[in-house]
């Protein structure tokens, strides 16, 4: 039985490759396109920290939780969910199945991506109306605070209008060929 040296397989080194391209990636991540709501955002999740911090406090140092906490720390996680999407569009960075998109020609690949940024930004637009339609019949108050429901389907809404801009605007430069039709993994031409 003959024993073979991993480091001389071809797939040894390829994955090798890939993770050498990953962490040239990843040490490039850019900070100097930092806009408005990128800091609401940041407000956002420190104010979450905070609440679940004085949850944490509140239930098992001092055991007596306070009953509110829970609740607008959901509420809290939520809106940093939308609104942090925002910054995602914005940066094309959402999560995407490139498998098919990698293995096609680039021409194909270019409309490809054309289509499903306008499908995007249909999807963002029409959840942002429904989201908007949801926000003004929700009925009553939160449980534990005396803010309407309403409220969080808003901002909701308002993360998601400020994607359909984001898409709208990567669908129009990528239509006029201003944007790159760059997919995050190796593109095999």
């Amino acid at each position: 039985m003959t024993q073979s040296n991993d480091k001389d397989s071809p797939e040894v080194d390829t994955t090798e490759a890939m993770f050498e391209q990953w962490r040239e990636q990843e040490s490039r991540v850019p900070l100097d396109d930092l806009r408005p709501q990128d800091g609401i955002v940041f407000l956002i999740y420190w104010a979450l920290f905070a609440v679940v911090l004085l949850q944490f406090w509140t239930r098992y140092v001092l055991n007596d939780s306070y009953g509110w906490t829970e609740e607008i720390a959901r509420y809290l996680l939520i809106a940093v969910t939308f609104i942090g999407s925002v910054t995602a569009m914005r940066k094309g960075s959402h999560i995407a199945v490139e498998a098919v998109i990698t293995l096609a020609p680039k021409a194909v690949r270019h409309w490809t991506l054309v289509i499903i940024d306008g499908l995007v930004t249909l999807f963002c637009g029409a959840m942002a109306w429904y989201g908007y339609e949801l926000g003004a019949r929700a009925p009553g108050y939160m449980v534990s605070v005396d803010i309407p429901k309403s409220v969080i389907y808003w901002v909701v809404s308002a993360g998601l209008a400020a994607m359909t801009v984001h898409a709208a605007i990567r669908f129009v430069q990528r239509l006029k060929g201003k944007l790159e039709d760059e997919t995050s993994g190796a593109i095999l031409d």
